[in-house]
């Protein structure tokens, strides 16, 4: 089942192999799936967390750095 930004509380039982939410953050903190815990006690998980700690995918950030188009260095100390 793939779709929206966090794993669906079915997905994650699959990936943890866990029915209990303690035991899905359990398996989750084993596995080093960063999550966050929500007011009702279930795992919220980035599934592009999850993909890139199965190695499904490589992660984004800080791979490419921005292109700037600025102005030449202007020398406030030199006079026209």
């Amino acid at each position: 089942m793939e779709g929206g930004m966090f794993l669906v509380p079915a997905e994650v039982a699959e990936l943890t192999g866990r029915r209990r939410r303690a035991g899905q953050r359990e398996a989750l903190t084993a596995m080093g799936i960063a999550y966050r815990v929500r007011p009702d006690g279930t795992a919220a998980v980035l599934r592009s967390v999850a993909e890139v700690a199965l190695g499904k995918s490589k992660p984004t950030e800080g791979t490419h750095r921005p292109r700037l188009n600025l102005p030449p260095k202007h020398n406030a100390m030199t006079r026209s």
